[in-house]
């Protein structure tokens, strides 16, 4: 843990947010009277973008780097949780989350990319086993944190506590790279 932690917290955000919007981006649409069928097929896209973005994302952190790329990502989904009360009653909130699920999974997959690129034999079979824990963690520990922020300050907890721990990890990403 010690050798990857920065990895490690990517994943908790990672797995926290996919698991967060799944679960409340329903209860979030429900705010602004959107129906439920629209908001099921809103998640349809944003899953849409996460399934058909990996393989680019991975292409460009071949020529770039696994943790720039990873960086970036987080920065794009940051920039979505802006984005999402400006846009989700317009048209435009369709290419938004679909972008935005491909980043916001991407931090995932540049995270796993930079594991295997950094560790080899039981370290990597450790580091493997480490991540499944911490998606176990980020996937328990951050949608009832967003609720209860929603149900405290209302739907906009959504992307604010979302917003908030990717904006966290990208300041750690940020410091960590200044001191390493």
């Amino acid at each position: 843990m010690p050798k990857a932690w920065l990895l490690l917290a990517a994943v908790v955000v990672a797995a926290g947010f996919e698991q967060a919007v799944l679960a409340l981006l329903p209860v979030y649409g429900t705010h602004y009277g959107i129906a439920e069928a629209s908001m099921s097929a809103l998640l349809s896209a944003m899953i849409a973008g996460n399934i058909a973005m990996q393989v680019p994302l991975g292409l460009l952190a071949e020529r770039l780097t696994a943790r720039l790329v990873r960086f970036l990502c987080v920065a794009l989904t940051v920039l979505g949780c802006v984005l999402l009360p400006l846009l989700i009653e317009t048209p435009l909130i369709w290419p938004c989350v679909f972008i935005w699920g491909a980043v916001s999974y991407g931090i995932y997959t540049m995270s796993i990319i930079e594991l295997g690129e950094r560790f080899t034999g039981s370290a990597l079979v450790a580091g493997n086993a480490a991540f499944s824990l911490m998606w176990g963690v980020g996937g328990i520990l951050v949608p009832p944190l967003t609720g209860g922020v929603m149900d405290a300050i209302g739907a906009s907890g959504l992307p604010i506590t979302l917003g908030t721990i990717c904006a966290a990890l990208a300041v750690a990403t940020v410091l960590r790279r200044r001191v390493v």
